[in-house]
């Protein structure tokens, strides 16, 4: 008898581990189809430093508002105007709030282009989703495009410190370009600097 229990023990331990070891795999198999794979779900591209996703930041203006310098593209270079915008509770806010300042100062259709998001990466990018309007709005030549880009990325540089670089996104797509002159597909820092 006591032979019959000791041969039983091994194949009871091996029986608790395979079990154990089936239910750890679909516990992880269901973790990765709810978070990879459920439609209608959505994933953030891009995540703050604290980790949120573009969906879960919450939006947060200060009353306290800042002087900030918008640079407006002209004929022969950009131009510079003092001002004053809602301070942001993160970089990301400020930069929108910049924006909205920026295309609000605009004469043409151009100050009807919405700022439907702004998004930062580990690098420092900060990605700016705008409306269809910016690129539908937008008439000229390769000067004139390259100016409005220039003023954009000055604006932003010049007033948000923790900003690297900027890349433009239209509708949360990425586009070749806004008026067919110059290739936006890379951030700006490169095109606009000479």
């Amino acid at each position: 008898m006591k032979n019959t229990k000791d041969k039983n023990r091994p194949s009871i331990r091996k029986k608790v581990i395979m079990i154990s070891a089936v239910v750890v795999a679909a516990a992880l198999i269901g973790w990765l189809i709810i978070s990879f794979f459920m439609p209608g779900r959505p994933m953030p591209l891009i995540q703050d430093i604290a980790g949120q996703g573009r969906n879960d930041l919450p939006v947060q203006f200060s009353e306290i508002r800042v002087p900030v310098t918008i640079f407006y593209p002209a004929k022969s270079g950009v131009t510079k105007e003092e001002r004053t915008v809602a301070a942001g509770s993160l970089p990301v806010k400020m930069v929108e709030s910049v924006l909205q300042e920026y295309f609000s100062g605009f004469k043409t259709d151009l100050k009807n282009t919405v700022v439907r998001g702004v998004y930062r990466d580990r690098n420092r990018v900060f990605y700016i989703d705008l409306s269809d309007e910016f690129r539908r709005n937008f008439s000229g030549d390769n000067g004139d495009e390259y100016y409005l880009l220039k003023s954009l990325y000055q604006t932003i540089v010049t007033n948000v410190s923790e900003v690297r670089d900027i890349k433009i996104l239209i509708e949360g797509r990425e586009v070749e370009s806004i008026g067919g002159h110059m290739m936006i597909m890379t951030p700006l820092r490169e095109s606009v600097s000479y």
